[in-house]
């Protein structure tokens, strides 16, 4: 966007949540692109980037569901996809409860996972690109407030 072009968020739309969904919009459009090659959407990536985070221990499906914040079919279509293309394997390997299924990383995923890092590295600083350590530190408290804002108050 040249510097004349209006943004988005030009006029009367400045409310928080048009602005914060505007970019979330353009960010998952800008994040497949410049996966390319490593075939994964924004979501499936967010639930890889939690199963890698949990170090290879056993990850229910209904552990995802909250934390991604979305449904059972949700998970289900992501991890389904996930499989097909040999990033993860499910299992019914609950000793307790054999209802249970779990979701673990497979070698696939780790043999392409410093690719796709590099990959989300550079777009993290790209979207970060003249914002100080201490802005984007700022950045990251006020949208973990927000985002706690959001979680049902029990």
């Amino acid at each position: 966007m040249s510097s004349g072009s209006q943004t988005p968020f030009a006029n009367d739309h400045r409310h928080v949540s048009y602005m914060m969904k505007m970019i979330v919009d353009r960010m998952d459009t800008l994040f497949q692109q410049k996966m390319g090659p490593i075939p994964v959407t924004a979501p499936q990536c967010r639930l890889l980037m939690y199963l890698d985070s949990r170090r290879g221990a056993p990850v229910s499906q209904r552990e995802l569901e909250h934390y991604l914040g979305v449904s059972h079919t949700t998970v289900k279509g992501l991890l389904s996809r996930l499989e097909e293309k040999g990033y993860v394997r499910t299992a019914f390997d609950n000793a307790a409860d054999a209802r249970v299924k779990n979701a673990y990383l497979t070698e696939k995923y780790h043999r392409s996972h410093a690719d796709a890092r590099a990959v989300i590295e550079r777009f993290e600083a790209e979207i970060t690109r003249g914002l100080s350590e201490a802005e984007q530190a700022a950045m990251k408290e006020l949208l973990a407030r927000i985002y706690a804002n959001l979680l049902p108050s029990d």
